[in-house]
């Protein structure tokens, strides 16, 4: 074997060629076969005699094409067999969607008649080669050039080359491919073989497709009829409307603190013309730095009825961090509480105001300016409304800056599909750098509904934000699902409701795991539980999925399908709709994008590209830079980020998979995976008053999941670590700790802990370095270990003394100081 050429050619091959649709294992035992008389054996010479290939080279070429389709990549590796050679020869081809069709061929002829001429190496040296786990296949399917009996492959395409046309036969696995797919690849490279006949030499590869005209239709059109008219208005707009019909009606409250319609309508007015007053209008920024509190939506609405856009600064942000946003906005005006003002005042020269009860304070932003003051000046609905700071790929923040038409478009599609109206009340929690807030506010206030705000201490406390959903008419929920899960562990502590005011629950921003919607209804009395997608380049919210029955079989909640006038497409390398099944680079269009990114019109033209398939002049996509593929029925499953493949060894890990396999297992309340250098680790949440038996969780994992996709370790926890925004902070979750080694307790005390622990915790043997939470424990063993020191040695210790001192060693410490203490007294 010539290890240099193989190595060269397999430098930076990710993974084995593996079809959308394909089965990594099935019950349908036994092999299948389809034919179909295809093109001309005349029409394919004249079709390859420009790049001197044969006709066999021709149909190989094709295939590579149809493969690629369906894997949804531009990069393949399959066996070729000519006649008369015993073992297949591995072809890699690497697309390129501009190359004419002639020019096509003689690559791979080259490439072909390379590899042909090389030694034949074994399957285990390719792989090796490849840097593939021992057992894995560098290619599982290939074309022979013969049309003899017998399937050794996954899939085989044989070729029978008599005249006057071509004949070729698709044996493949049944427990691996259906009958319906085989017969749908071999009709894909019918339909591509005859498209090569006919058309020049000259064509590009991006011409020729897999898709009959009618699949195209289907994909292109018809799952994306989503126009609906609406007429033109801004986002404040919708507000004023709602407050001049109940005037009267709650708007707003936190606590004590309460502003009807008229009240946030009026205040929010006096902002405007206090902003007026200092020269700010149309196309400018006006910053907030606020804390969550009723001012917070008076001073939203406020800037919007000044016709400037708002953009949210995290109180929580470093100065310097705030400094280069406000730096980029160049915004005349900071609005902030208080009791900030002076910090505020710190972070550069700018007009500053805040919101709050008056005391008498200069710069109060309700501030009558006096009569001769310029009156606010009205926006209009492709002005710019607000800003909001994503994280960038280069640690440099971007800012989405949406104008308020597709934000209005996404309110009055939620307002009229699910019903919203004046008996709703949300419980406000997110971030306003986060754009759930957008819909939360302006949405639930459009509707005539109320906004119950969370204080920052409710948010931090998960058993607080259940007790408010219980006691107070909260009727809808929007968060990404790592805020609800914080509270899906005590869930169990106060038992199922029949009956409950949430009727609503909106997830979005994250994977929304399988588990969590059928633990939301049983929790809170059967409410509607809706996964939502989209960007905010794209508006908030600009696809849906109604999660009703949930199939065991889903490795994550479907993405749905688009709302009111957007539309979504999946499409390959070369800008093409992806074949149904198969993963490609997710797109939005239509009339939900955003204007693009503030100040940087080089990664707006980036991002938002001119739409191929948009019947409006100017139209754009953007491209989300996620990977999705199509279920046969129009819904579009998420697969993940496109710069954050997982893979280990060769093989792409469903994450998904992973964590709902976890949260399956025994005293799980829910579980996420994620891989650490190099391994794949699962943390897994404990259910109250239960614990997670490892051994048995491997176990069930084993039998359910490949044994890649097991985890090398497993870390238990009380919580899910989230971001200020609600999402999951996977960069909060702890790493893995290495086992310690075990040292016998020595001193008498430490020997009477281990005990006690050992009894608690359940297990054989605690040593002197063991931390009691990596055994198992957890706030609620605490108080049973307090408990069981007290009895057994009659010395009391606090319960933060298991916090601060989690080793063996240092608790048995604290219990020994606290005995010879009570000896002197």
């Amino acid at each position: 074997m010539n290890q240099e050429f193989w190595t060269d050619r397999l430098a930076g091959f990710a993974e084995p060629t593996r079809l959308g649709s394909e089965r990594a294992a099935g019950d349908e035992a036994g092999n299948g076969t389809v034919e179909c008389e295809s093109a001309s054996l005349a029409g394919l010479k004249q079709a390859g005699a420009p790049a001197g290939v044969p006709p066999e080279h021709v149909v190989t070429a094709a295939w590579s094409l149809v493969l690629a389709a369906h894997a949804g990549t531009s990069d393949v590796v399959f066996g070729v067999r000519p006649a008369g050679v015993d073992e297949p020869t591995p072809l890699r081809v690497r697309l390129r969607y501009d190359l004419p069709l002639t020019a096509f061929f003689a690559s791979l002829r080259a490439h072909l008649e390379a590899g042909l001429a090389q030694p034949a190496p074994t399957e285990a040296e390719l792989s090796a080669l490849a840097g593939l786990a021992e057992g894995t296949a560098l290619f599982d399917k290939v074309v022979r050039w013969d049309h003899d009996t017998g399937i050794r492959h996954a899939l085989e395409l044989r070729l029978d080359l008599g005249e006057p046309n071509l004949r070729v036969r698709l044996d493949y696995a049944r427990d691996r491919i259906s009958s319906a797919d085989a017969r749908r690849l071999l009709d894909d490279l019918d339909r591509l073989l005859n498209e090569m006949v006919v058309r020049s030499g000259a064509t590009a590869l991006h011409e020729f497709t897999v898709l009959s005209p009618e699949e195209e239709n289907r994909i292109l059109r018809r799952w994306n009829d989503t126009a609906v008219r609406r007429d033109p208005a801004c986002i404040h707009e919708l507000v004023e409307a709602q407050a001049a019909r109940t005037p009267d009606a709650l708007a707003v409250v936190q606590g004590e603190d309460r502003l009807t319609y008229a009240e946030l309508d009026d205040a929010a007015g006096k902002l405007a013309r206090r902003l007026a007053a200092s020269g700010v209008g149309p196309g400018d920024f006006v910053a907030l730095r606020l804390r969550r509190s009723v001012h917070t939506v008076v001073a939203l609405l406020g800037v919007l009825k000044a016709g400037a856009a708002y953009a949210p600064i995290e109180p929580s942000l470093p100065p310097e961090r705030a400094q280069a946003l406000l730096a980029t906005l160049e915004a005349p005006v900071l609005i902030t509480d208080r009791d900030q003002v002076a910090a505020a005042r710190e972070l550069g020269e700018r007009e500053v105001l805040w919101v709050g009860e008056p005391d008498g304070t200069p710069g109060w932003a309700l501030d009558d300016p006096g009569p001769g003051a310029p009156r606010p000046r009205r926006a209009q609905p492709d002005d710019q409304a607000y800003v909001i700071f994503t994280s960038g790929s280069t640690g440099t923040p971007k800012g989405v800056l949406l104008s308020h038409a597709p934000v209005v478009n996404l309110i009055e599609w939620v307002n009229t599909t699910y019903g919203m109206g004046p008996a709703d009340r949300v419980l406000f929690l997110t971030s306003l750098g986060f754009d759930l807030s957008v819909y939360d506010v302006f949405g639930v206030l459009a509707a005539g509904g109320s906004i119950r705000v969370a204080t920052d201490e409710e948010i931090r406390d998960p058993r607080r934000l259940l007790s408010i959903l219980d006691e107070e008419p909260i009727t809808f929920w929007d968060s990404a699902p790592a805020a609800l899960q914080q509270l899906e562990p005590f869930f169990a502590l106060r038992g199922p409701r029949a009956e409950h005011s949430l009727r609503l629950v909106f997830l979005s921003g994250d994977w929304v795991p399988v588990t969590l919607p059928d633990s939301v209804r049983t929790a809170f009395g059967a409410p509607r539980v809706i996964a939502l997608g989209g960007a905010t380049e794209a508006a908030i919210w600009s696809n849906f999925f109604p999660v009703e029955r949930v199939d065991p079989g889903w490795a994550s909640i479907p993405y749905g399908r688009p709302i009111d006038n957007a539309r979504y497409y999946v499409l390959d390398g070369g800008l093409r709709p992806a074949v149904v099944g198969a993963p490609g680079d997710l797109y939005i269009g239509g009339d939900c994008l955003a204007l693009g990114y503030h100040g940087d019109p080089a990664k707006t033209a980036d991002k938002f590209i001119p739409d191929p398939f948009g019947d409006v002049p100017g139209a754009r996509l953007y491209a989300t830079g996620d990977r999705a593929k199509y279920w046969a029925d129009g819904t579009i499953e998420f697969l993940g980020r496109q710069d954050d493949q997982v893979k280990l060894r060769g093989f792409r890990i469903e994450l998904g998979e992973v964590e709902s396999a976890l949260a399956a297992g025994p005293g799980v309340a829910s579980a996420v995976a994620l891989v650490l250098d190099e391994q794949l680790v699962g943390y897994v949440v404990r259910a109250p008053g239960e614990e997670p038996d490892i051994a048995v969780l491997r176990e069930q994992l084993a039998q359910r999941l490949p044994a890649y996709m097991v985890p090398s370790q497993l870390v238990v926890l009380d919580a899910l670590p989230v971001t200020p925004n609600g999402k999951l902070d996977r960069r909060a979750l702890p790493a893995p700790q290495p086992p310690v080694p075990y040292l016998e307790p020595g001193t008498p005390v430490e020997k009477a802990i281990a005990d006690l622990w050992s009894e608690v915790l359940g297990v054989e043997r605690v040593g002197v370095v063991d931390n009691f939470f990596d055994l198992g424990g957890h706030s609620l063993l605490i108080t049973q270990l307090m408990a069981r020191v007290k009895a057994a040695l009659e010395v009391d210790v606090p319960m933060t003394a298991v916090l601060d001192n989690q080793t063996l060693g240092e608790f048995s410490a604290v219990v020994e100081a606290a005995l010879l203490e009570e000896l002197d007294a």
